[in-house]
């Protein structure tokens, strides 16, 4: 079983912020993601997106980290892009895929 080493990068698309989580975010990945969703927010994006395609395992430190950021000052303008199987199951699971904004990827 490899690893696979989390990174969060940040893309602007038009008047939108897209945060880019890719890896496994567990707690090593967390503070990084935690650290680039406290810039996009500190934008003045009109939107933020978390782009989720690119996870490959998301633990409950990792579910914690993104969960927070919509409850955060400008959290109003999160909203997530569905990720790959596993990903979609851990939300399902915590019973948070009605409670998180949806949006398809573009």
């Amino acid at each position: 079983m490899t690893v696979e080493e989390f990174e969060a990068d940040i893309s602007v698309r038009g008047d939108e912020l897209w945060v880019l989580p890719r890896g496994d975010l567990d707690i090593a990945g967390a503070p990084e993601l935690e650290e680039t969703l406290s810039l996009a927010l500190a934008s003045d994006a009109k939107e933020i997106v978390i782009d989720l395609r690119g996870l490959e395992f998301v633990d409950s430190t990792g579910l914690r980290a993104l969960v927070q950021a919509p409850q955060a000052e400008g959290g109003e303008r999160i909203s997530f892009v569905a990720g790959n199987e596993h990903v979609q199951g851990v939300f399902r699971i915590a019973g948070l895929l009605d409670e998180l904004k949806f949006r398809p990827g573009t």
